[in-house]
């Protein structure tokens, strides 16, 4: 990572000089824009590669940082879960002797009784509650996982839109350049009646084009640089950093049937469904062992309040499931447990459709990379620097020039489309696996 100069931040300052503001609206337009740019680029920019956005996400998300507190709570639970029902001890001590007249009266001639009682769970009660809680840290893993796999998706999707629009822009801006520098001679030109009046007004016309296209592009660049701040915590400027060589490495794909293996095996919602149905299933296993009584012992010493003098007596309770056997509660949790698996066979559909639509879908974009990179090639700039110098010595007319200025921006805007989409459909992969495959 590096801080880069305060030249490659100017991505959305005003392209030329504002000397032949030929409208008042434009001209608000540009200053309202070039201060709301200037009060964004201010900040520190940073420069990142993917490997490197990855690694900062890592460290710096707060989202993923409350969910690890969350595993560490489900954690404590299961120390809670092993502990035993404290003992109770109580003790009952006389007041007050109204035959001697005395106050507290429990030395060896008065009364005072203790006793001693230890629930004592029965049933396996307690060996139930335990597995529920490491099954709850089980599932609070796997919410982890799935938590970081969509921030994850969401944080690749996002550099590559920036990089994307960052290289737009730039391109923008270099036309912008150029036609300001054509407006201003024609400007001249068609004051001193060289050239018809109706020319430079196109130019103008061309320049609005594009600059509107730049205004709305710049738009979009604010709100997706807005989710990669939030992602990595961080106030700087984002500026991804990728390769021209980063896309031909997306040529290998694996067969459908081991995609969805892959999947099945890996994916963390999948796996959630499974262990909420784990847990509805120890759930009903808890609900029938409820419906098995507790048992109370208690040991008790008595000075001289019952049969004998320093009576020490021995006891046990337990209540008599006659009218409470826990039905309600069992029947409830057998519900339960039908509609959580349901809801796992639901999820196994899902991941199916994602895995095939993922895969038909890196399918499409691979081939349509491959078809706009075999005609979109190096000849494309040779030739808009071409017709540009032609251009300026009127070997081609206006109308030809503007034809194919504007067949030219539409092919860098369809091309970094495509690339996109590639970075996207190869990230979808991971996301509907649930491991990195690309």
């Amino acid at each position: 990572m590096k801080l880069t100069s305060k030249e490659d931040t100017h991505l959305f300052t005003k392209s030329g000089q504002t000397r032949y503001c030929f409208s008042l609206q434009l001209s608000i337009v540009f200053i309202a824009f070039s201060v709301f740019a200037t009060r964004v680029y201010s900040q520190d920019s940073l420069s990142l590669k993917l490997q490197q956005a990855d690694s900062l996400f890592l460290r710096k998300n707060l989202s993923l940082l409350s969910q690890q507190f969350n595993i560490e709570a489900n954690e404590a639970l299961i120390l809670q879960a092993r502990s035993y029902p404290n003992p109770i001890f109580s003790a009952d001590l006389n007041a007050f002797d109204p035959q001697n007249n005395k106050i507290f009266h429990t030395d060896q001639t008065g009364q005072k009784a203790f006793a001693l009682e230890q629930l004592i769970i029965l049933g396996g009660k307690r060996k139930v509650g335990i597995e529920i809680a490491k099954q709850n840290k089980v599932l609070a893993q796997s919410e982890f996982s799935d938590l970081l796999r969509n921030l994850q998706r969401e944080l690749r999707t996002t550099f590559f839109d920036l990089y994307q629009q960052r290289s737009v822009l730039e391109k923008y801006n270099r036309q912008l350049q150029l036609l300001d520098t054509l407006i201003s001679s024609y400007d001249i030109q068609a004051k001193r009646g060289n050239v018809p009046l109706k020319d430079a007004i196109r130019l103008k016309s061309v320049y609005l084009k594009i600059n509107n296209d730049k205004a709305e592009l710049a738009s979009l660049h604010i709100e997706e640089l807005k989710k990669i701040q939030l992602l990595l915590q961080t106030s700087n400027y984002i500026i991804p950093v990728i390769d021209d060589s980063y896309f031909d490495q997306f040529t290998i794909i694996k067969p459908y049937d081991e995609l969805l293996g892959l999947a099945i095996e890996n994916r963390p919602d999948l796996k959630i469904a499974q262990e909420q149905n784990d847990l509805s299933l120890l759930n009903v296993k808890l609900q029938r062992k409820l419906a098995i009584p507790d048992l109370v012992a208690s040991t008790s010493y008595d000075q001289r309040g019952g049969a004998f003098v320093d009576q020490i007596n021995a006891g046990v309770s337990i209540p008599l499931p006659l009218w409470n056997r826990n039905r309600g509660n069992l029947k409830a949790a057998e519900f339960y447990q039908r509609s959580s698996m349901a809801f796992q066979d639901q999820t196994k559909m899902l991941v199916e459709t994602d895995v095939q639509g993922a895969w038909y879908n890196l399918i499409r974009s691979l081939n349509e990379y491959s078809k706009i990179k075999s005609i979109y090639t190096g000849d494309f700039d040779q030739v808009f620097q071409g017709v540009n110098i032609n251009f300026k010595k009127r070997n081609i007319t206006i109308l030809e020039f503007v034809d194919f200025f504007e067949a030219y921006n539409e092919s860098l805007k369809e091309f970094a489309r495509v690339k996109t989409q590639l970075a996207i459909a190869t990230g979808q992969i991971n996301y509907v696996t649930g491991i990195k495959i690309y």
